[in-house]
């Protein structure tokens, strides 16, 4: 049996304390996650992180592909996680200039097979919506 590299590593840590706050340290950076009793909490819930997740990937991804045809500004990503049933990860893609058809139908498959959304797929549905110059993909 062969050992392979993780992917990504996470240490997390809770003290010993009536709170919910867990430091996670990720390589070199300390996130705290939380999940608040009463009002607002010291960090993301863990929920919030997946999602976040989802949106950081798709927005990498976003740019990598429209880099190719030159610099395509700014990218916003939205990504909303519904309890269903099913539980659903909806994803939006929001473009501040217009892409033809074909180069928008070659985003929205690059966006099924990043990292992120290959590893929830067989978990959650995705739904993925694009938007450019105000206006939804057809």
């Amino acid at each position: 049996m062969m050992i392979e590299m993780p992917l990504a590593k996470a240490d997390a840590r809770l003290e010993a304390t009536d709170a919910r706050a867990v430091v996670l340290r990720l390589g070199p950076h300390t996130v705290t996650a939380d999940h608040p009793d009463h009002g607002p909490g010291r960090g993301p819930t863990p929920l919030e992180l997946l999602t976040a997740s989802l949106a950081a990937c798709s927005a990498m991804t976003t740019r990598t592909h429209l880099e190719r045809d030159g610099d395509p500004g700014d990218i916003e990503v939205v990504v909303t996680l519904d309890a269903g049933p099913p539980t659903l990860f909806y994803r939006r893609v929001l473009l501040g200039f217009r892409l033809d058809a074909d180069e928008a139908h070659k985003l929205a498959d690059a966006l099924e097979r990043t990292e992120v959304t290959m590893m929830l797929r067989p978990a959650f549905s995705i739904r993925t919506q694009i938007e450019h110059a105000g206006e939804p993909l057809v």
